[in-house]
């Protein structure tokens, strides 16, 4: 899926291709609206996308937190959960009695999940669209819920979670310190998770595009939604970052649409999502911020990396489990010491 650039504008080719992919997604868009009205009466408010590879371990957590009944105040029928699987050896299983949950292969995958984001979007039938590029993040227990809610409260929204990394330390770091997936494993179970939902806060630590807190711009949401119209005259996943993981096109889709005029982001201060270690591109220290950058680079021309420029709004209620991290965000916004 593309979207317009000046370089699409001056290039016939990429125009034509465009045009053809916005088109594509409209006829598919109409497609669903009347298939899905007349096969179910009815479609889900929300659609979840969630792209895995190679998360045989991590993704049945995942899954767990993104359906009932671990999320809470939503019923079955007001959502429904896509996992796009990037071609794995062997697709994610769903644990049993999970309801509105479908694990597709997508069919022509990439090093670079940007495309099967895009398809998965495609194959999507809510109003609300939520995206998470990386099926290894466990979901907070109350984010459907939220996300409607602001969604219900502000339109054209970008409605977004901060992020944390399981551990002691950021992953990048911890890893190099002896972290692994079966210290992960005892730490997660020794929290109390999943029967407290809350208890993967007191184990977690800010991930590094979250580290800055609550009330600085953060670059990135490993949870966002944004109402399916708006994805339609923004566009999707720009598919040019084909770098192993997708180098910077998450950062660039948030960027696209907090940046866009008309467009309000709202942070969500309980929800979340919770990053298992799972040896990423980008949490194993393989790829550093250079490369990425570098790839950038070649796709936009821009010298670097230019953080977005936006003034959310906040949604609560506030949970006691993020309180510590509030205060935190508080002291860094100000610029006191902890």
């Amino acid at each position: 899926m593309s979207h317009p650039t000046a370089q699409t504008r001056d290039d016939p080719a990429r125009a034509y291709a465009s045009l053809r992919s916005r088109a594509r997604r409209w006829w598919l868009g109409l497609q669903r609206a009347v298939g899905r009205r007349s096969a179910r009466g009815s479609r889900p408010r929300l659609s979840v996308v969630i792209c895995t590879f190679e998360m045989q371990r991590e993704a049945p957590r995942t899954l767990l937190s993104a359906s009932v009944p671990y999320q809470k105040d939503i019923g079955v029928d007001e959502y429904e959960v896509i996992v796009v699987d990037n071609g794995s050896s062997t697709p994610p299983e769903v644990p049993a009695g999970l309801p509105s949950v479908r694990v597709l292969r997508h069919p022509s995958p990439t090093p670079s999940p940007a495309p099967a984001m895009n398809w998965g979007a495609e194959q999507a039938s809510g109003d609300i669209l939520l995206f998470a590029i990386d099926g290894a993040r466990i979901f907070s227990d109350r984010l459907y819920r939220s996300v409607l809610d602001a969604h219900r409260r502000v339109d054209d929204a970008l409605v977004y979670t901060l992020a944390w990394h399981i551990g002691p330390a950021e992953q990048m770091t911890s890893s190099r310190q002896g972290y692994d997936q079966r210290v992960e494993d005892e730490l997660i179970a020794s929290s109390g998770w999943p029967d407290d939902p809350d208890a993967l806060w007191k184990v977690s630590v800010f991930a590094g595009s979250s580290n800055e807190g609550f009330f600085r711009p953060v670059a990135e949401s490993n949870a966002f939604s944004v109402p399916r119209t708006l994805f339609e005259r923004l566009g999707g996943y720009d598919e040019r970052y084909t770098s192993p993981g997708g180098g910077l096109c998450n950062l660039e889709i948030f960027r696209r649409y907090v940046n866009h005029l008309g467009v309000t982001a709202v942070c969500l201060l309980s929800e979340g999502t919770f990053h298992q270690f799972h040896g990423g591109v980008a949490t194993s220290g393989r790829v550093g911020w250079d490369e990425l950058v570098a790839e950038h680079r070649r796709i936009t021309g821009e010298p670097d990396f230019e953080l977005p420029v936006y003034r959310p709004l906040y949604l609560g209620p506030v949970r006691p489990a993020v309180v510590p991290f509030l205060e935190a965000s508080l002291h860094m916004a100000i610029g006191t010491p902890r």
